[in-house]
């Protein structure tokens, strides 16, 4: 060990930014003329400790950020009909679901499951899109559901909202 605290930092700090840039501790131990044993102890006062309490707020933190990414392409999805946006709205929805699982933080739990087939995910994908949308926009859909796609083409006309009264928008 070094004869100053500050030394010590710079020292510790030294080994953090080498091991982050890949270098192997053996070879950090080889420049410094110290065991792999104190590379290791250094890194162990420099990083972050793993916590159950970290890791949950780690998750949360990921979870807000998906939630801000699917704000943004969910809209561009539904209102450009943009099908990369589509697709990366459907990984964000399979992360959020990884990171949202209950699972106990400080135990991994492995089982063996069945799959889910290539067409349960895309549905699972699907319905986890469409129970996202706002309240207004998921009681619009159930009525249109429930009537003729002709009398719902003629209310919106009649409403001034309509196209080209063929179901094709006049604005693209």
């Amino acid at each position: 060990m070094s004869d100053s605290p500050k030394a010590d930092e710079a020292r510790d700090d030294f080994i953090l930014q080498e091991r982050l840039s890949g270098r192997s501790a053996r070879s950090i131990s080889k420049e410094l003329h110290c065991p792999v044993s104190e590379i290791d102890e250094s890194l162990d006062r420099t990083l972050p400790k793993i916590t159950n309490e970290a890791k949950r707020r780690i998750i949360a933190l990921d979870l807000d950020r998906l939630d801000e990414l699917l704000k943004v392409f969910f809209n561009r999805a539904v209102e450009k009909i943009d099908a990369q946006a589509g697709l990366l709205v459907v990984k964000i929805l399979e992360r959020k679901a990884a990171l949202d699982s209950p699972q106990k933080l400080d135990v991994v739990q492995v089982q063996a499951t069945k799959e889910p087939t290539g067409h349960e995910r895309i549905q699972a994908a699907i319905m986890n899109l469409v129970n996202s949308a706002p309240p207004a926009q998921r009681a619009l859909r159930e009525r249109l559901e429930h009537i003729d796609p002709e009398e719902a083409l003629r209310a919106l006309d009649a409403a001034g909202l309509g196209g080209d009264g063929n179901g094709k928008d006049q604005t693209h």
